[in-house]
């Protein structure tokens, strides 16, 4: 039986269920009925920190390595999706240690062993690279929130990837598109808290800390900027969901065979898959922080969170974001930590999903109030205090992580990288995750809209006629499904028109103002959100 560390610390607790396995919960395969596809291309995007040995900024692909079960020992095709983001402070790895990659142990591990519950899982890798040791304040906060940003678009992308494979693959992962669930780690707490809360302007832009500080002649796009202007230009960095801001091409190809971007266009984002949701249904964290507390509103998808409460690094109720470079540390940017996402995302009822009596040991001590006054449910708190005091940076607030002894990066590490214990840790970990898995999984299948047939939001609604050289109309089905607004978008993701629903099963939409050409409407349900392409033709 394997060690499983409560949120006490590194004592280890002996406590079992006994049970039959059940898929998505017990490793019902072993490993060698894992299969993996590696370095296969779920993106392409602008990267202006590409080094120079490739030929420095230019269009980079996005890659992620699959695992599952393979087709030969399983025939389900209806499998709900784990995406993982991997830890690194957006940097490349060994900038910031001797992790930051999708083939960092820990990810490998996780993916396995989701995959040998059945899962699809996916370990990801997306844009990095910020000034993290600048000296100019707005430099550094403002190259790490576009860090994020852009990482958050990555994400977005590789979920519409997914939804495109459906659609137009015939589904070759065998993937059920509206169960799909992001997971990050460190750095890719801060994308799977950005993914499911960023969805306004205002975020990005409305708050002193997103701002310039000082005016400057070039700013982080080579652009005059005016003190209190916002670091992210969504005309420039497109939106973030990944749309606008769309790159220009000089005609010819890089070194890697992809369009040569014109650096003499504003644009420096590629828009990847239109036409399809960027929804997902849950995100867990293992650190991480939210931007800023007031992104989370209701409605957003359900948080379950792991976390140190002694991070250093990243906060666990609020505080300054630090990232070490080399034996120093670089103060960031004011957050929220996992534990005030968390009781604030129960307060607003989004974790209404997952409500139950939770009283298994390691739930009942994950509310343990010396670390969690308020009792908040599904956040799982490790308690590891540093070693000496006086030094608070020396605290393993990554316990799940290792890697190779030999490698130089680890040697100023304060992760005792002992792969017993990390494994041990992530044993703990999948016993607090896993049965609140299987509880948004459940309950999402008792909806009626999914007791007579797996119908997903893209067949539960119709846009016709479609080309159209007038009205829209819209219709949605599901006895539980009603239109809450309509969004039309030229075809690089800019807004041109928004349209309240009236709570109503149908729609009528007046596009007879617009020009030939394609489009996309967005269609938010209380069921979720669908783009289609549409097409006016006068």
């Amino acid at each position: 039986m394997r060690k499983k560390l409560l949120s006490l610390g590194i004592f280890a607790c002996a406590f079992s269920v006994m049970h039959a396995q059940t898929r998505y919960v017990d490793e019902i395969f072993t490993d060698g009925d894992i299969v993996k596809m590696s370095d296969q291309i779920y993106g392409l995007n602008w990267q202006e920190f590409a080094p120079a040995a490739i030929g420095g900024p230019q269009l980079l692909p996005n890659f992620m390595d699959v695992y599952m079960p393979s087709p030969a020992v399983d025939t389900e095709t209806n499998r709900p999706v784990i995406v993982y983001f991997h830890t690194g402070s957006f940097l490349p790895k060994g900038l910031a240690g001797p992790v930051g990659e999708k083939t960092d142990s820990a990810a490998v591990e996780i993916c396995k062993r989701f995959a040998k519950r059945g899962f699809v899982a996916i370990s990801a890798s997306y844009r990095v690279g910020w000034l993290a040791n600048a000296t100019d304040l707005d430099q550094r906060r403002g190259t790490n929130l576009l860090a994020v940003y852009k990482a958050t678009q990555d994400a977005r992308a590789l979920v519409r990837y997914l939804r495109r494979t459906v659609d137009q693959f015939g589904n070759p992962l065998g993937v059920n598109q509206e169960r799909i669930i992001l997971m990050g780690q460190g750095s890719g707490g801060y994308i799977t808290f950005a993914a499911s809360t960023l969805d306004k302007y205002q975020e990005v832009a409305g708050f002193d800390k997103f701002q310039y500080e000082e005016p400057s002649n070039t700013g982080l796009f080579g652009k005059p900027v005016a003190a209190g202007d916002p670091y992210i230009d969504t005309a420039i960095a497109g939106d973030w969901w990944g749309f606008g801001g769309q790159v220009c091409f000089t005609g010819d190809s890089t070194a890697l065979g992809l369009p040569r971007v014109d650096t003499s266009c504003d644009g420096r984002n590629f828009v990847n898959h239109p036409g399809y949701s960027s929804d997902f249904a849950m995100a867990i964290n293992l650190g991480g922080a939210l931007g800023d507390e007031s992104w989370l509103e209701k409605g957003d998808p359900v948080m379950v969170s792991v976390h140190v409460i002694q991070d250093f690094f990243a906060p666990f109720v609020e505080g300054m974001v630090r990232v070490p470079i080399g034996q120093q540390f670089f103060n960031v940017v004011e957050v929220a930590g996992s534990y005030n996402a968390i009781k604030k995302a129960s307060n607003l009822g989004n974790l209404n999903v997952l409500d139950f009596d939770w009283n298994d040991p390691l739930s009942l001590a994950a509310r343990n109030p010396a670390f969690n006054p308020f009792g908040i449910h599904h956040i799982l708190p490790f308690d590891i205090p540093p070693p000496n005091p006086a030094a608070p940076f020396l605290v393993n607030s990554n316990p799940w992580d290792w890697w190779d002894p030999a490698d130089p990066a680890g040697a100023n590490e304060t992760n005792p990288n002992n792969v017993a214990q990390s494994k041990a840790y992530i044993d703990t970990i999948f016993d607090f995750v896993i049965p609140r898995i299987k509880r948004v999984l459940d309950v999402a299948n008792l909806s009626s809209d999914f007791e007579d047939a797996p119908m997903s939001v893209d067949r539960s609604v119709a846009l016709f006629p479609n080309p159209t050289n007038d009205v829209l109309n819209i219709e949605v089905k599901g006895i539980h499904n009603s239109i809450r607004n309509v969004e039309v978008m030229d075809i690089t993701g800019k807004r041109i028109q928004l349209i309240s629903g009236s709570n109503s099963s149908t729609a009528k939409v007046s596009l007879g103002h617009l020009a030939n050409g394609a489009y996309l409407v967005r269609i938010q349900t209380n069921a979720g959100t669908l783009t289609q392409k549409l097409n006016i033709a006068h």
